[in-house]
């Protein structure tokens, strides 16, 4: 299950990442247009940014508490 879990984590960090990279191409574009179509650009950048951002702290969350889960786990068996 858990090794399940990585692949959607990793598969949910690639897509943010891609994101991330679509709003720095989309502000890099941005600067040869004027200033209505730039601040459109500007505004879909930093939608990208945030959900990109949202993704990757929830898959930093989700990682984390596998961790904490695992970690409870070994000691209530060892105990």
């Amino acid at each position: 299950m858990n090794e399940l879990v990585n692949e959607v984590l990793s598969l949910a960090e690639g897509n943010a990442k891609w994101l991330d990279a679509a709003a720095r191409h989309f502000e890099h574009f941005a600067t040869q247009l004027t200033e209505n179509e730039k601040a459109q650009l500007d505004l879909l950048a930093a939608v990208y940014r945030e959900r990109a951002q949202t993704i990757q702290d929830t898959a930093q969350r989700v990682r984390q508490s596998l961790i904490t889960n695992s970690s409870s786990g070994l000691r209530t068996e060892d105990a």
